[in-house]
This record gives C-alpha cells, structure tokens and sequence, in this order.
C-alpha cells in the first residue's frame, strides 16, 4: 500500500494537468499572446474619416481633372474639357486656352480651376473598375440588310436594284 499512494498521486498530476492547460488556454488568447505580432496589435483602431465630396458645378461637369505629374519641383496637371473635347496638360499657375490652375492641396488631390470668370475646386478622378457598356448587336427585320456604321443605305439599296450579281457556280463533269 505504501508504493500505491506515490502512483495515485502521478496519475492525478497527469490527469489534472490537461485540464489546468485548458482552463489557462481558455483565459487567455492565442493572439494576445503571441511573440509574432507587433505590441498593440489587437488595440482597436479608429476609422479613418473620409472626407465628403462637394458637390459638384457647372465648371466640374465641363472639365475632368485626371492626372498630376512632378517635373523639376513643379506640378503639371492634366484636365479634360469635355464640351471641347480636348485634354491639356496645365502647370501650376499656368493658364492654357483660357483655364488657369492654382492651390494645389497634395493630401485632398484638389486644384482650384478658373475658367471664363468662374472659381472651382476639383478633385483628382478615380478609377472604376465597372466595364463600359457595349452594344453587342442590333436587330434587324427580314429582308433588309444589315446596319453598317458609316454608310449611306440610300446609296447600298440603288446599287442592289440597279446591278444584281448573280452567284457562280461551277460545274465538275465525272471522268469517262
């Protein structure tokens, strides 16, 4: 009887071991605990504020501003005139074709545009990756020809009455 207690008592140990690991696990998290994260890692952070966008003017529906470029300490930027269908590249303080650009604010990507007397700020476009939408085919009635861009149907339709083209065929006699 004597050896028996020593043995109980190992068996206890092991047994009660897991269970004391668990109960420890339990308490504390595998992340809090970690030596691979940086300290403070599971602080919460704030989100970020995004600033509102402002509405937008006659100047902003007119002009796109869509790019900037640093050359020699001096910003280039390039706006779009959608009414003129043209693009230019405008440095700071510069006027190009009646627009002038100035107050360039790098952290809100804003420029201050004046055109035609009227004061605007704008802000750099962003990409989207939406697809543009395509028209994938047209229908046409039975018996008329197809719609070709660019070309006169008065023009296809007196040359289809006036000469009509007879397919060939060709003829393949047997060997004698």
């Amino acid at each position: 009887m004597h050896f028996a207690s020593p043995i109980k008592s190992v068996l206890i140990a092991l047994v009660s071991l897991p269970i004391s690991a668990a109960l420890v696990a339990n308490a504390s998290s595998l992340e809090t605990d970690s030596p691979f994260l940086p300290s403070g890692y599971s602080n919460k952070k704030p989100a970020p504020v995004r600033p509102t966008p402002a509405t937008n003017g006659p100047l902003a529906k007119q002009l796109e501003f869509r790019g900037v470029v640093q050359m020699n300490d001096t910003y280039e930027f390039s706006l779009f005139n959608k009414k003129e269908n043209r693009g230019y590249w405008i440095p700071e303080n510069g006027n190009v074709s009646g627009v002038s650009v100035r107050n360039f604010k790098l952290d809100s990507m804003t420029i201050t545009v004046s055109l035609n007397g009227r004061t605007e700020q704008l802000t750099l476009m962003s990409a989207t990756d939406s697809p543009l939408p395509v028209v994938a085919s047209t229908v046409t009635k039975p018996g008329q020809p197809p719609i070709i861009p660019g070309l006169n149907t008065n023009t296809a339709q007196k040359k289809n009455t006036s000469s009509r083209v007879i397919p060939r065929r060709r003829v393949i006699l047997p060997k004698k």
